[in-house]
């Protein structure tokens, strides 16, 4: 039957997808990187996405740090 793909073999067909493209490899991090601002571009609230992206910690902030627009708003609420 039908099962959800492993981190391994995501990151295994990436890999090879890229190779045949001659394309720059994409981590699997890259794509929770990608997944957390997909999230927050459709306006999920922060702690939501952090709690999706299972985040221990704000750490992801800085990967997102290109994106100004997105945090801007959250950087006001933080105590």
């Amino acid at each position: 039957g039908l099962r959800p793909l492993s981190r391994s073999e995501v990151t295994k067909r990436i890999a090879s997808l890229t190779a045949a493209h001659n394309l720059p490899n994409l981590k699997g991090h890259s794509l929770r990187i990608g997944g957390t601002l997909h999230y927050l571009l459709r306006g999920i609230p922060f702690d939501v996405v952090k709690t999706m992206g299972r985040w221990a910690g704000d750490s992801f902030t800085i990967y997102l740090r290109h994106h100004a627009m997105i945090l801007a708003p959250y950087l006001n609420d933080t105590p």
